[in-house]
């Protein structure tokens, strides 16, 4: 049986309108996730439009798998990084990245994603292949390191005493799970928590440099004329979209950033940090 995503996707009807696909070209969704974004490009660009979509995130195959056997040859899903985009050998029409986290990570991934999930490995990679995980990070990581992370990706205003608390700490308990990270911040406010995890996110995954990355990757992969749209929910991510968006080579299609409206926000609480900024290739 096919799985179906519980992801709800984010300024769906805002890309589409920056975007604006048609029939005969082809798309690129730079983060595929649940699907939602290449789904809505598809049935906007019928009958013979195509998107190719990228995900890292292996779990993802799943659901690509369902629009595949929908919309058989106008669909092509690689599990690979946006940062390899040129490999794909292709000129696109259109670029679309989603930065942001879907339900499915947060639920089913196994790897910490959701402070909710208290018995899980505190991993937060998206390609659990290689690479540092959040828990190694906390117990070997120096203090300027940790210092770093809390006060620069997770914004927390006691950025330095918990970072000094964990040095402390790990001596005796280090951090495996998400129940022994919660435990040393010593606070179950999701508003508190929320950024942490965030914090270590884009830190174990280079979130912030991949981005740089992907953003350059995209510009020499789009056509004269392509349409570029970049949904952030971090403010860092948001001004490296910015200062991107403004070197020169794109004309803005919206002069400052879209927000998900007051209904949306409602009927989806975590789209409320959205922000969606696109231009066209000159």
């Amino acid at each position: 049986m096919l799985k179906v995503t519980k992801h709800q996707s984010i300024l769906v009807k805002e890309v589409i309108e920056a975007l604006k696909p048609v029939s005969g070209e082809t798309y690129l969704d730079a983060t595929f996730g649940g699907g939602g974004h290449t789904r809505a490009i598809l049935e906007a660009s019928a009958p013979d439009g195509k998107v190719v979509a990228l995900d890292r995130d292996s779990s993802t195959e799943e659901f690509a798998a369902g629009l595949k056997e929908e919309f058989g040859e106008r669909f092509d899903y690689r599990a690979i990084s946006y940062i390899e985009m040129s490999k794909l050998g292709v000129k696109f029409d259109g670029i679309m990245f989603d930065l942001g986290l879907s339900a499915d990570q947060l639920e089913a991934s196994g790897r910490g994603f959701s402070f909710q999930k208290k018995d899980e490995p505190l991993d937060l990679r998206f390609d659990d292949s290689h690479g540092q995980t959040a828990a190694e990070f906390l117990r070997q990581s120096p203090l300027n390191e940790l210092e770093r992370v809390f006060r620069d990706y997770a914004e927390d205003r006691y950025w330095k005493a918990l970072a000094r608390k964990i040095m402390e700490l790990r001596r005796i308990t280090p951090v495996r799970t998400v129940r022994d990270f919660i435990t040393q911040v010593g606070n179950e406010n999701p508003k508190v928590l929320a950024p942490l995890f965030q914090g270590l996110r884009i830190e174990v995954n280079d979130e912030l440099g991949g981005l740089k990355r992907g953003l350059a990757a995209a510009s020499e992969s789009l056509k004269p004329g392509g349409r570029l749209a970049v949904i952030t929910f971090h403010s860092l991510e948001d001004r490296i979209v910015k200062e991107f968006m403004r070197n020169g080579e794109f004309e803005l299609i919206n002069k400052k950033p879209i927000s998900p409206s007051e209904e949306e926000v409602r009927s989806n609480p975590r789209s409320r940090s959205a922000k969606l900024r696109a231009g066209r290739r000159i």
